[in-house]
């Protein structure tokens, strides 16, 4: 069996449909088709990072971002899709913030390689802390309270419902991220720690 990740299809329906692809996956399940079959995989909080000489919070324990300060800062963007808003900036234009981005990039990877040497500020997946606390051109904030979760769904054709290879694939891919029905307090989750399904 051989697994390939593949861009975001330009038509999904069409893609499930006719058999392009077994699985889409997405930050919202506002992007899925709606009559696709679909499950949220797992939701964490997040975190955020600087470079270690920025003038953004203090050394060695900084407070939690608030929502203002959040907002007024200049962001350093992931989007898979260029010029598209995230499923984190519409949580957040529902609390009327929005964000300025003045790099946005397609991987969490690449902006942690682009951070070093700005003033930017990089909002990552809480499951992302132990690369940022690695690299001592990093530091790493807390993300303000109030953050909307991250979300990751993945939807399908129905007619694989009973599938026995797709079965096993859905299957896999539940596992993935076996911390996500860990029971966590609010506390714990601004700090990091999965939201429980």
């Amino acid at each position: 069996m051989n697994l390939d990740a593949v861009p975001w299809p330009v038509r999904p329906l069409d893609a499930l449909e006719g058999g392009k692809i077994d699985l889409l996956l997405a930050p919202d399940p506002h992007m899925l088709p709606w009559d696709a079959e679909r499950d949220e995989l797992y939701r964490e909080g997040w975190i955020c990072a600087v470079w270690s000489r920025s003038g953004m919070g203090e050394r060695p324990a900084p407070k939690p971002l608030t929502l203002s300060g959040y907002a007024k800062a200049e962001h350093l963007m992931v989007s898979p899709r260029a010029h598209f808003r995230t499923a984190l900036d519409d949580g957040l234009s529902r609390l009327d913030i929005y964000r300025r981005s003045r790099v946005r990039v397609p991987y969490f990877g690449a902006a942690l390689a682009c951070l070093p040497g700005t003033e930017l500020l990089l909002t990552l997946p809480a499951s992302m802390r132990a690369l940022v606390e690695r690299d001592p051109k990093l530091r790493l904030l807390q993300a303000p309270l109030g953050l909307p979760p991250l979300e990751v769904w993945m939807a399908w054709h129905p007619r694989l419902n009973d599938d026995a290879r797709h079965v096993w694939l859905r299957e896999r891919m539940r596992a993935v991220h076996p911390a996500k029905c860990l029971p966590c307090s609010a506390a714990e989750r601004q700090n990091g720690a999965p939201f429980p399904r």
